[in-house]
This record gives C-alpha cells, structure tokens and sequence, in this order.
C-alpha cells in the first residue's frame, strides 16, 4: 500500500465504512482513513478480477481485513491463501505478497501499515 501523506488522510475521529462507501460509488477506490509518520490505513474497494504484484516493505509490517468480496492473497512462497469476509492478515517487515480478487463482487478491505515511510513499497 501506498504512501499516504498525513495531510490528506480524513484522520477523523469517528467515521463508518457505510458512509465511506456512500461517498466513494462503485468503481475502484482507494480512501485514506487515517494517518501519521507512526502508521497508515485505507479502506479500498477493487472490482473483480484487480490484482496487486507482488511487492514487499523492507522496513513495515502490513495488516488486512476482509470486509465484503473474495481476494487470494500469496506471501513470499507459500500457498495462496483463499481469505474471505473475516479474515485478518499479516505480512511481517520485509515479507513479499501479492493479492488478487477473485469471484463475481468487489473487494472491500481495510489496509494498515506502520509505520508510514515514504517510498517503502519494493517491487518483488
């Protein structure tokens, strides 16, 4: 995920992914819920069939819940792993992963990184 600068992260108080998702529609989005140079977190919306290569951060650890949607996530060789409304995530400082949605819906999912590093997505 991305570098979300702090100054445009909603860093509100108190929000709810119904609204989030009123005001975002359908397509692809990407809304930066929150953050510092301690941590980030999105909130993103993929259509079916959106993939992420594969990729690492050598000085974050990344944490992801699945809220709506089907995505196959694969870190560094193991097994894909098939992760469903639910399911939380995991990929430690340095570990490389890739992430795709598969079925017929959307992928809701919320994304936290910490800490918040510019340019700290590597390419795998």
């Amino acid at each position: 995920m991305p570098f979300v600068d702090p100054a445009t992260a909603n860093n509100l108080t108190h929000d709810a992914i119904a609204a989030i998702k009123q005001r975002n529609g359908s397509d692809a989005w990407r809304e930066r819920i929150s953050a510092t140079s301690e941590h980030r977190s999105v909130l993103l919306h993929w259509p079916p069939g959106n993939a992420q290569a594969a990729h690492y951060h050598p000085d974050c650890e990344e944490v992801f819940v699945v809220h709506e949607g089907r995505v196959e996530f694969a870190f560094d060789d193991e097994q894909p792993i098939l992760a469903e409304p639910g399911a939380v995530l995991y990929a430690p400082r340095g570990s490389r992963h890739s992430l795709r949605v598969v079925g017929d819906e959307p992928l809701l999912m919320m994304c936290f990184l910490a800490p918040n590093l510019p340019d700290d997505e590597v390419p795998a």
